[in-house]
Order: structure tokens, then C-alpha cells, then sequence
């Protein structure tokens, strides 16, 4: 199988946990909550904001890797203007739980994450 190009593995059990080399991006697949549709959750987070997420039956660490591949260097950016200056922040969504927000400064444009964490310890 060919190497993940600047992707370096962290840990591989409980959770398999990627380091980008390039943009210090993480990328995690670890076992969902009870609660959840999918068993397995495998996420991109940038600054801690999820880029990217996608729930699995199982713990298929072949097709999440296949995702690392087609992105090598995953970056921040507003969708709205050509601007990478963004900025990553949390807001208290119910009670003890948090949720990321992405604020671009240039456009003004704002969006919450679709993740919504625990408290932060």
C-alpha cells in the first residue's frame, strides 16, 4: 500500500490519529458514542475546526485512509471571499457542550461547525 503523502501516524489504537506534516491539521477516526447513527466517526480538524467528517459501520481504516490521500494539505479558507485569514473560536452550544465557529475577517462570514463537542477539559 502507498505511503499517505504528509500524513504522519500518531496512534493506532483506540483511536487511529493522523498529524499532517505540512499544516498541523488533524485527522481521527475513533468509536462514536452511543447515541450516533454510525459506529465509527472519522474527522479532518484544522485549528480544532472540523474540515471535514464522515460516519462508518465499521472501524474501516482503508477508506479513511483513501480520504487522506485525496487531501494532502487540508487548509482553512473562507468560502465566500479568496481570504485565508479566518478565525476559529468557540461557542456554547447547550449547556456544558461547545461548538466551533469559523469567522472569516475579511467578509465578515460566520459558520458553525456541524460537531458539537463535550466541554473541554
Amino acid at each position: 500500500m502507498p505511503r499517505i503523502t504528509n500524513w504522519r501516524r500518531e496512534s493506532r489504537t483506540p483511536t487511529l490519529a493522523y498529524r499532517n506534516t505540512e499544516t498541523a491539521a488533524r485527522a481521527v477516526l475513533h468509536r462514536a458514542p452511543d447515541s450516533y447513527r454510525y459506529k465509527w466517526r472519522g474527522a479532518i480538524l484544522v485549528d480544532g475546526y472540523p474540515v471535514w467528517s464522515r460516519g462508518y459501520e465499521t472501524k474501516d481504516t482503508k477508506s479513511f485512509r483513501d480520504e487522506l490521500r485525496e487531501r494532502p494539505a487540508p487548509e482553512l479558507s473562507c468560502p465566500e471571499c479568496p481570504n485565508s485569514d479566518v478565525a476559529i473560536g468557540g461557542k456554547t452550544a447547550d449547556g456544558a457542550k461547545i461548538q466551533r465557529w469559523f469567522e472569516c475577517r475579511n467578509c465578515g462570514y460566520e459558520a458553525p461547525s456541524r460537531i458539537v463537542y463535550g466541554a473541554e477539559r
